[in-house]
């Protein structure tokens, strides 16, 4: 497969939205086989789904900081994995 980087870093942007509707993309396509388990990885790590909903009424600055903490996280284990083509 081509563009597993691509891959990786749009999981992880769509895993920024606050909703879990979007990460269902990329369990189908994992779940078809046509993106390696490092891409699913990283956009299930960043995506938050609803839980961060209550997080943003109660403090918008904090809500973006832990959706930073988890980028970085996401896309530093996710680049380690499609390193060792896992």
């Amino acid at each position: 497969m081509q563009y597993k980087i691509i891959f990786l870093f749009v999981g992880a942007l769509v895993g920024l939205i606050p909703e879990s509707g979007p990460h269902l993309i990329f369990v189908t396509l994992f779940a078809q086989g046509l993106i390696p388990f490092s891409v699913f990885l990283t956009s299930s790590i960043v995506q938050d789904g609803h839980g961060m909903l209550p997080m943003l009424s109660y403090s918008f600055k904090d809500s973006i900081r832990l959706k930073i903490f988890n980028l970085v996280i996401g896309v530093s284990i996710g680049l380690i994995l499609l390193a060792i083509n896992f």
